[in-house]
Formats: C-alpha cells, structure tokens, sequence
C-alpha cells in the first residue's frame, strides 16, 4: 500500500456543531438501506414520450384541459447569459455521461453509480472504484453495465482500478460514443460555475445539477485506512448514485473532477476527485491495469502555513513534515528523520493540489527521487530509491 499518513492527522474537518462531518460515498446501493430505489433503467427502458401541445392561438399560451383561469401572453424572454452557458454544458457533455449498473456473481444488480467517456476511439469509461466494488467486500464486481443518456445500454470490462485514488477506468465498445475533456484542474478559480451530472438515487438518470467550486485542495478521510486528497469542494447538488459523475467547470466544458463523495450531516458539501489526478492515475490503469507506486515509507502529516511560520521557514513553505518512518523502508535506509519536513518530490512541490500520494503515481519500485527538505531550518536534499508498497 501506499504511504500511510497518521490517523490523528487525518480527521475530517469539523463543523462549528459538536459532531465531526460525516461523509458518504455517493454510489447506490440497489436494494439496500443507502440506495432506497432500484434504478428505473432495470425494469424500463425509462424513455419519456412528450406529449403533443395543443392548439392555441397566437400570442396566447396553451390552457389545460377544462381551465377557466386567465392564461397570460405567450412570453419571449430570452435566457440569460448564464442559463445559455449551462444549457450548452448540458446539451455537449451528457452524450459523455454514463450510468454504471454493477452485478454480483449471481447475475443480479447489487449497486450502481455514474461515470463519463474520456476516450470514444477506444471506448475508455472512468468512474469511482467504489462503484465497481462489490458491496460486501473490496473485491470487484462480477459484471457491469454502462447505460448512456439515449438509453442505450452495452456491456463493459473491468480495465483496472485504483482504491487508494477511489478511481476506476471501464471500457466499452468504440462505437457512437461522444468524450468528455479532462480539463487541467489547478486552473480552475475557487467561485467559478460548475455543472455536475449524474444518476442520483440510481433512479433519475441524466440529472444536472450547478453550483460553484467552493474550495480547492481538500483532504478527507474516505474510510479508516483511505484519504483522499486534492480534492475539488462544490455545493453544486450530490446525491447517492452521483458517484464517478464528472464536475464540469462551465466556462470551458471541461470536466474539473469526478464526483465522490458528500457531508451526511451538512449541506451544499460535496467532493470531486481533480481532473489532474484522474488524468494521472487513468493513464496508468489504462497502460498496466493498475497502479504499483514505489514506497517509500513513512508516516507525515501536511504542513501549515502557521507551521511553517513557527518553524522560521522562508514565507510561502509548503510540504509535509514526517511523523514516523517506517523500520526497514527505503526512508530509513535513505537517512530519513521524524520532523524532517519534505517539501518536493525530484522538482515538484508537495501541496494540497500536488499530493505525495499523487506524485508517486509516475514511479516504481527501484526508481531513484531526490526529496527536497529542511531539517534543523536547513534545506538539503536526499536520494532516496523506492521499494515495494508494504
């Protein structure tokens, strides 16, 4: 496994009431007490016919059947500006989105959740790991389903997944499929308009929902033993089977992050995981069908502004500073101390949008990185060789 990072260091941020937030993975669960209501798309093809208007005379608006209330004029106003942007989100991105229906191996569909094409030539779907998951264990399901927004529905396989990421990348035949581009997420300005789209509940397929980029480079605790960090926050509508969903950053039409996870006991609190970690971990998943990171073995917790000011560190330090370092790993071997404060990985820096966990992605046991850090106020470097995740 990758890198731990001690538990006391990795509490989800509290709210100003007594109780910690609590954070729920946003899949369905069908038949279960999260899901509530087995997805329409399995008993219907859930196609919805309009009805036809009836006649009405110019300048006047439609009347019910039987109504005897004044009907006012026929209205031209045209949307805002805002409206056409959202509209044209919607109208270019939901051919990308997807539904995903995981079966057990008894043939019966245990949960379900969403996810977007990101390659049409070669049929490449991502989504969240714990939608593919089974729902008793950590193992993958038996079989899936991909769902698209025409209501078509085509088989897909399991090319790889990544749990310490909570990403999964899915595959389905290259034909008629429309990708949806992975934008660069540190580009993205904190209050710019988002678009997530997604099947909440596993029963409301194609529901979008907007809001705002909240804030950008959190780290929460998706269960015990995983953190999830870089993470997008947005008070734009989540709900359960919104998982593997793409956040889309209006401005552009690009896809900013994948919906994950929300606060249970708050609200407009969601998290996205960023598109530049999705980039970085689908890559890998679709090259070797899964992630093997080099370890390097230990423990830390990130850096504050506030301790890096105590530390007498130059203005601007960011890093993480070590807490434990593993018996035997290469960290030890390497010379590494508690309190040492790591600040780069070869020349990139270690932030809340540039993660140690994420930046282990591109290496492999063996590989040689050269750690950035400061012990005692003095920068020095050391060269450390990754070994096998322990």
């Amino acid at each position: 496994m990758a890198d731990p990072v001690p538990s006391s260091a990795q509490t989800p941020a509290r709210s100003s009431g007594t109780s910690p937030v609590a954070l729920l993975l946003v899949g369905v669960v069908i038949g279960g007490i999260s899901g509530g209501a087995v997805a329409t798309y399995l008993t219907s093809s859930g196609a919805t016919t309009a009805a036809p208007a009836s006649a009405s005379s110019p300048g006047r608006s439609a009347a019910p059947s039987g109504s005897t209330l004044p009907l006012p004029p026929s209205s031209s106003v045209a949307p805002s500006s805002f409206d056409q942007q959202i509209v044209g989100v919607v109208q270019d991105l939901l051919p990308s989105v997807v539904t995903v229906i995981n079966y057990a191996s008894s043939g019966q569909p245990q949960s379900s959740g969403s996810g977007f094409v990101v390659d049409a030539s070669r049929g490449y779907v991502v989504t969240n790991n714990h939608v593919v998951e089974n729902v008793r264990d950590s193992n993958a399901g038996a079989a899936f389903d991909v769902v698209f927004s025409d209501n078509r529905k085509v088989a897909a396989k399991l090319v790889g997944r990544d749990p310490l990421t909570d990403l999964a990348v899915l595959q389905v035949p290259a034909q008629g499929l429309k990708a949806a581009l992975l934008g660069n997420s540190d580009d993205v300005p904190v209050g710019s308009a988002v678009v997530a789209i997604g099947s909440p509940l596993g029963e409301f397929q194609n529901t979008v929902t907007e809001g705002v980029v909240s804030a950008k480079g959190r780290r929460v605790a998706e269960t015990r033993d995983i953190f999830l960090e870089d993470l997008l926050q947005t008070d734009a509508a989540i709900n359960e089977g919104n998982s593997g969903g793409p956040l889309i950053w209006a401005a552009t039409r690009q896809v900013i992050g994948v919906n994950t996870l929300v606060a249970s006991n708050a609200t407009g609190l969601g998290f996205a995981i960023s598109s530049n970690t999705v980039r970085q971990v689908a890559d890998e998943l679709i090259r070797n069908g899964k992630i093997v990171r080099g370890f390097i073995g230990i423990q830390y917790t990130l850096l504050s502004p506030r301790q890096a000011a105590q530390l007498g560190l130059p203005a601007g330090t960011v890093g993480i500073i070590v807490s434990q370092v593993v018996p035997g790993s290469p960290a030890q071997q390497a010379g590494l101390r508690p309190n040492d404060i790591i600040t780069k990985v070869n020349d990139q820096l270690i932030d809340v949008t540039h993660p140690l966990q994420t930046l282990l992605v591109r290496f492999r046991p063996g590989d040689k990185v050269k750690l950035t850090l400061f012990r005692d106020g003095r920068e020095q470097s050391v060269d450390v060789t990754l070994g096998q995740p322990q």
